[in-house]
């Protein structure tokens, strides 16, 4: 009898088409095992899942675990039919779930190169199946973390942080595993987006929303966190890169941590436009005027800068060289601002009209006080092209005409209004016109 029935098996065998199973990793299975496979198959390739389904479970017996990855897909299908066709049996229904989520972990156990996509897509079946366990969720997702490191799919550390949230909120968090979680979820999108993977931008954005919906970003909970761990690692730039991100998203850039942080960022890449501007304004902010005017010249000298912001930032660094009263570099930076943009004229003539009327000249009272003329004269150049500083603009020429030389002096130096003079004064030259106080 058992002859007969081994060569009825082999007869069966025989007559179905199966050259994937005759080869490769099922070359050397059982005939117990390559029978089942067969049988299931069959079915399975018709969607009749009803009939596969015992079928499939004598397969999953009787081949050796991890002979064939199909057998567990194929299986993580079965069992989600029929937990379909088992909605209002609970209990059963749970042990079908568990069953499912079985194969996922025989996948990543036994076929590592499938790993990172079987513990993601386990995390999307957990959402449909027993979305409100937060926990399970997590650890699953932490599973799929450890798994594919930087490469973990962005949506799952969205999906996390809102779970992380949700948590918090019962309490069954605290704000220090929050902060944790969203450091490293952070850090990942980072780098991804640095190479240019568009679904990390987007996701970057909703996991710092989520964040800070979560309501634990105040600045004392970042810095008592955040501040033990910089000082360890001053030189990390990944654990700079999310302090940033957090103190800048909770308004906490006056903190002395930021400073660091963004002062780390730049040390570990000078020519970084955004780090350069970003210490420029933290150190015009502390009052640090030298380190700040370093730090706007690198920012001007950078190419990733255009003509306009440049134009700008050049109106900044004259004014800057105006309050240092280095009088020449800032009638030099103001002239060149305008040379990049004619735009920021206006604030470019003013600062060369307030350069003018500082400069100390020497010799009679004519040239002592001809500078009050070209001083004037860029004044009203600056009312003209920019009138949002026209009133500022009146209030110097209303100043600077009070130390016109009366009609007498001038008369007394052989000049009369209207007559053209030329000022040499300061290591500065201009041509004007002769102006008397009535």
């Amino acid at each position: 009898m058992k002859q007969i029935r081994n060569l009825l098996i082999t007869v069966i065998l025989a007559t179905i088409s199966i050259p994937a199973f005759s080869q490769g990793s099922l070359a050397n299975a059982s005939e117990e095992c390559l029978r089942s496979v067969a049988f299931y198959n069959d079915y399975f390739k018709q969607n009749n899942y009803k009939e596969a389904a015992p079928l499939w479970r004598e397969a999953f017996r009787e081949c050796p675990p991890g002979i064939r990855q199909s057998i567990y897909r194929h299986g993580i299908s079965i069992f989600k039919y029929l937990i379909r066709n088992n909605e209002d049996n609970a209990e059963l229904k749970k042990s079908l779930i568990d069953s499912m989520l079985l194969m996922y972990d025989l996948r990543i156990e036994h076929f590592p190169k499938y790993a990172s996509s079987a513990a993601t897509f386990k995390v999307y079946d957990m959402l449909d199946y027993m979305g409100d366990n937060d926990k399970e969720i997590l650890k699953a997702i932490d599973r799929a973390i450890e798994i594919s490191g930087d490469d973990t799919d962005p949506s799952l550390l969205v999906i996390a942080m809102q779970r992380i949230g949700d948590l918090y909120s019962k309490k069954e968090l605290s704000a220090e595993e929050v902060m944790e979680a969203y450091g490293i979820y952070s850090s990942m999108l980072d780098h991804q987006i640095a190479s240019n993977n568009l679904d990390a931008t987007k996701a970057k954005t909703d996991l710092d929303n989520l964040f800070l919906s979560c309501g634990v970003a105040n600045c004392e909970n970042i810095v008592r966190l955040f501040t033990p761990r910089f000082d360890a690692n001053p030189k990390d730039t990944d654990l700079a890169n999310t302090i940033v991100s957090l103190l800048s998203n909770a308004g906490c850039t006056t903190d002395p941590l930021f400073l660091r942080t963004v002062e780390t960022l730049y040390d570990s890449d000078p020519t970084n436009y955004v780090y350069i501007k970003n210490l420029y304004l933290l150190y015009a902010a502390k009052g640090d005027q030298d380190k700040a005017i370093k730090m706007l010249e690198e920012a001007i000298a950078s190419e990733d800068s255009g003509d306009p912001e440049d134009a700008n930032m050049l109106i900044t660094l004259a004014n800057y060289y105006l309050q240092l009263e280095d009088l020449s570099k800032a009638a030099q930076t103001a002239k060149e601002a305008m040379s990049k943009d004619a735009a920021v004229s206006g604030r470019a003539n003013l600062i060369i009209g307030l350069v003018w009327g500082s400069v100390k000249c020497s010799g009679n009272e004519i040239e002592a006080r001809a500078k009050y003329w070209v001083a004037v004269d860029y004044l009203v150049r600056a009312r003209s092209a920019d009138p949002t500083i026209a009133d500022e603009a009146n209030r110097y020429i209303n100043s600077y005409t009070q130390y016109f030389p009366t009609q007498e002096d001038a008369f007394m130096y052989n000049f009369i209004d209207g007559a053209a003079y030329s000022v040499n004064c300061g290591g500065m030259r201009a041509n004007t016109t002769v102006r008397t106080r009535k």
